[in-house]
């Protein structure tokens, strides 16, 4: 037990890395704005989802370094905008032809 003493302070600050990478990258706005095919929205902040469980993630850590290691970074590796209004991960550029015509087609969905 004594020579694991530096597991829990590494983890720690793992986890503040990841947080703080995590927080950084949620405060950028999208230069153009996005448009949902599923629900109509239009939004420059969409939202940014990873695929996995968070719980996985943990357990992979706590278990071993390398497969924690590992998960985290597959998970960060397959991020993807979706739209804040409905999670679809549908969004296409709005100043484009084909977002102009589905602005057009689809129902205004809430900002």
């Amino acid at each position: 037990m004594e020579s694991l003493r530096w597991l829990i302070p590494l983890l720690a600050v793992v986890a503040i890395f990841v947080g703080g990478i995590r927080a950084l990258l949620s405060l950028r706005r999208s230069e153009e704005s996005l448009i949902c095919t599923t629900c109509g929205a239009e939004t420059d902040m969409p939202q940014s989802t990873a695929r996995g469980s968070f719980a996985i993630e943990v357990v992979l850590w706590l278990a071993l370094i390398i497969p924690g290691l590992l998960y985290s970074l597959w998970r960060q590796s397959t991020r993807r905008k979706v739209c804040p209004a409905c999670g679809s991960a549908t969004l296409i550029l709005a100043d484009t032809p084909d977002g102009r015509k589905r602005a057009e087609q689809l129902p205004k969905g809430k900002s």
